[in-house]
Order: structure tokens, then C-alpha cells, then sequence
């Protein structure tokens, strides 16, 4: 069965259907397998595996899926109003990186949208973006699908990347968080490639038929990425990177220096270095 999220967010869980493993923003496409409970076992369009609750997954056709157009939401929070006008009463609150279906009905700056629940809506022309990664994995059988995505132009993508992942700054540390009201040290590092057109492995490893290898410290550049034991970061350049974390000092999302003299620099994660990766 393939399905649809039909909230701003939820959390997939592990097989005790509590521990928070990943978070799937409202519109994105999961391939149900197996079910617990009142859970489904998916599969994200990432590849990502666990539980979310069964109220939470619309039921649609592959083909469905395949026909959809859909828009990017790109501002951290967006509201679908009832009608087009900033007065309107609020239908449903979405996050960056969540996907409507937007029709091309545009009255003064505001799209009209069709939600899962049949209701229709309007949303401000500058919250939408063009989706740039795919759905596709969910039906493909090629093992080093992820392999073969096409790699964006090195120069504008290092640039992107890092402006996008810049956007959380100051948002919350939130395990398993991936939307801008909470978020994760890799769920950071995937937002920031998924809205960039890349898709990456969610976790803070490099993972085998994933597109990200290994390459050494000095050969760092903006939108690589730091390993460190059970943590990611994606340098900035200058000897700065970002990352989500729940130290006490910053909880949450922080730039932070490799640099000694620096007054951000942090040994403790400095300490815990394992492996750098790269797209490139």
C-alpha cells in the first residue's frame, strides 16, 4: 500500500512503536509493508524504514503518486487559510520542506490548494517553491538508486546547501526532529540536501549505497560533512560548521569553530572526530 502523511508532522518510531527514529512532513509519499498494532511499517521515499500510526497515512494509488504536482513549502511555518485573505480561518499549519498540491488558481498572492482530507485551500505564493528531489525509490528495484541521482553543479550546490541549512539557526534540538518547530543533528543535514535536491541517508554515518564518501579532513570544503561519534555537522568554510545539538550551552541549532583561538570552537566535539564525507 503507498499513502500520503496527512499531518504537519509525525514521528516514526522503532519496533517498541515509541522511540522516535525520524520525522515525515505533511504530503511526503511512504510505502507501507507490514503493520502493528494501529501502525503501518514504512518505507519513506529516503529509503528510511520504521512505524508511524496508521491515522497519520492517507491511502492513494502508485498512480497517484506518480501523477501528483506538488509544491515545496519553503518558509519555516506556513498557514492553508480558508479563503484568500490573511483574516481567513487557518485549515492546517505546515512546515519547510512539506508538499501541497497546488492547483493554478492564483488570487491576490495566494494559490488555492487541495488537502488529503478533500478540503481545499489558499496559501501565499511565497511559501512555494519548486520540489527538486523524487519520489521514485519507492517503486524502483535498482539497489544503487540513491547512487544515481544526478549530481547537482559542485559551486551553486556547496553555496545552497550551507545558506539552506543556515535557515534553522536557533531552531530547538529535537530528537528525530526533522521540521523547523524541532531538529536533529542529521535530520539538519538531510533537510538541508533533500530541499537542495539531494537525498542522503538520514542517520549520522556514511552508509553504503548512500551518496556520500569518505575524504579527509584537509580536503574539507562548504557543504561537506563531519562525523563525529553518534553526531553530524556540515562545514561552513573558514574553519566553521553547523550543526543541531543538544549540548547545554546551545541546544539546538549553532555555528561552532574547528579553530582553537576561536571563542566557539568546542573540544569536546573536536575530540570526537571520526570521518569527514563529501558528495563530491
Amino acid at each position: 500500500m503507498y499513502g500520503l502523511i496527512n499531518q504537519p508532522a509525525v514521528f516514526m518510531t522503532e519496533d517498541d512503536l515509541k522511540s522516535r527514529s525520524d520525522e515525515l512532513l505533511y504530503g511526503w509519499a511512504v510505502k507501507a509493508t507490514g503493520k502493528k498494532e494501529d501502525f503501518w511499517y514504512v518505507t519513506s521515499h529516503y529509503g528510511y524504514k520504521g512505524y508511524v500510526p496508521k491515522a497519520a497515512v492517507t491511502p492513494v494509488s502508485l498512480e497517484e503518486i506518480k501523477a501528483r504536482e506538488v509544491k515545496l513549502i519553503r518558509r519555516p511555518v506556513i498557514d492553508v487559510l480558508a479563503e484568500p485573505k490573511v483574516s481567513a480561518d487557518i485549515l492546517l499549519t505546515v512546515y519547510k520542506g512539506s508538499l501541497l498540491n497546488v492547483t493554478d488558481e492564483l488570487v491576490d498572492g495566494y494559490y488555492k490548494v487541495k488537502l488529503l482530507d478533500g478540503r481545499s485551500g489558499w496559501v501565499s505564493k511565497t511559501a512555494l517553491a519548486k520540489r527538486l528531489d523524487e519520489d521514485d525509490f519507492l517503486w524502483s528495484a535498482d539497489p544503487e538508486y540513491f547512487l544515481l541521482q544526478a549530481k547537482p553543479d559542485e559551486e551553486s550546490f556547496r553555496k545552497q546547501v550551507t545558506e539552506t541549512a543556515k535557515e534553522y539557526l536557533g531552531c530547538q534540538y529535537r530528537w528525530a526532529g526533522k521540521s523547523p518547530l524541532g531538529i536533529d543533528c542529521s535530520g539538519l543535514v538531510f533537510m538541508s540536501y533533500m530541499l537542495n535536491g539531494v537525498l542522503l541517508w538520514r542517520d549520522a554515518e556514511i552508509k553504503e549505497a548512500w551518496p556520500v564518501h569518505e575524504i579527509e579532513f584537509e580536503d574539507l570544503q562548504p557543504g561537506d560533512l563531519i562525523y563525529f561519534s553518534g553526531h553530524i555537522a556540515m562545514y561552513l568554510g573558514h574553519g566553521k560548521y553547523i550543526n543541531s545539538t543538544g549540548y547545554k550551552e546551545h541546544f539546538g541549532v549553532a555555528i561552532s569553530s574547528l579553530r582553537k583561538e576561536d571563542p566557539d570552537y568546542r573540544a569536546d566535539l573536536f575530540q570526537m572526530i571520526e570521518k569527514c564525507g563529501s558528495l563530491f
